[in-house]
């Protein structure tokens, strides 16, 4: 028996035993002061959940409280052993959607990554519990991410291969960036089509997400309000107006779903933008769908 300051100090961590583990040694390791017995506690959960992740459900809080430890490796790794549950049982993680989203805000973008897929998981199976976290979600999504420049140090850097790694660390984290934004965006709508109340307290901030750069974001705060719109036009009308540059976006997507939104608040005011794209959209289905829509609000 390992002594209660380094409990599980025994277990080789590639050749688990699950039957050896005992539950109370896993939960003082995820409970330790000491960060590296904490991730070793992780470590245990993620390698018990590839042989039955029925072992480590009791263990949900405590990994939920791990990913707001102060060590990143921690909460990398206490994120891993949630997944494998999310991905067997995303219902099982609902009740530490608060935990989560900690992550989402991580200046890391392999962490940002992970929170985003963790809510991912849970928003494809019941969006309604991500609701409480509808303005977390929002304030990860507002803007880019502050990140090192590692393309301007790999500039300075003389050795090849040593540029080459920087430079390829730098092009891994923009994708993890981009995929935690598009996670992310895809949850906000599920809540929003899903519970459009508890986005509606949050729709000044929505619009505001409408009128970001990036088009993954954008398309996506326009399919909220268009949400909302479908609950409640009169809640979306004094915000419509951003709107409007996005029928000029260069990303298709958000024309179109600039228009559709145009098209739920049913607004005769619009009219006149929706007949402009009508007329000089290059794209011939956008083109029409802003025709028919312009159509039907004048109908």
């Amino acid at each position: 028996m390992t002594g209660s300051d380094s409990p599980l100090e025994s277990v080789v961590l590639d050749d688990v035993a699950p039957e050896s583990i005992p539950p109370h040694e896993v939960r003082a390791a995820l409970e330790s002061e000491r960060s590296l017995v904490r991730q070793r506690g992780a470590h245990v959960c993620v390698a018990l959940a590839g042989t039955d992740v029925d072992r480590i459900r009791p263990f949900v809080d405590a990994l939920g409280s791990a990913l707001r430890d102060d060590d990143a490796g921690v909460r990398q790794t206490a994120a891993s052993a949630l997944q494998e549950i999310a991905a067997a049982d995303p219902d099982a993680i609902t009740g530490i959607v608060d935990d989560v989203v900690v992550l989402t805000r991580s200046d890391l973008p392999d962490i940002r990554l992970a929170g985003a897929e963790l809510l991912a998981e849970v928003a494809t199976e019941r969006p309604s519990a991500c609701a409480s976290v509808v303005g977390e979600l929002i304030e990860s999504l507002d803007g880019p991410r502050a990140a090192v420049d590692n393309e301007a140090f790999a500039a300075h850097v003389t050795d090849r291969g040593t540029e080459e790694v920087i430079r390829q660390r730098d092009r891994e984290s923009r994708e993890y960036g981009r995929q935690a934004r598009e996670l992310l965006s895809n949850v906000l709508v599920a809540v929003a089509d899903d519970t459009p109340a508890a986005v509606a307290d949050h729709v000044d901030a929505v619009a505001d997400l409408a009128a970001t750069d990036d088009a993954i974001v954008r398309g996506a705060a326009l399919d909220v309000l268009g949400a909302l719109a479908r609950e409640s036009p009169e809640s979306v009308r004094p915000v419509a107006d951003v709107a409007v540059p996005a029928l000029d976006a260069e990303a298709n997507v958000v024309r179109a779903r600039a228009v559709r939104l145009f098209g739920l608040l049913g607004d005769e005011a619009y009219v006149e933008a929706l007949e402009r794209v009508a007329e000089r959209d290059e794209d011939d289905e956008i083109a029409a769908f802003a025709d028919e829509t312009a159509a039907f609000i004048r109908r």
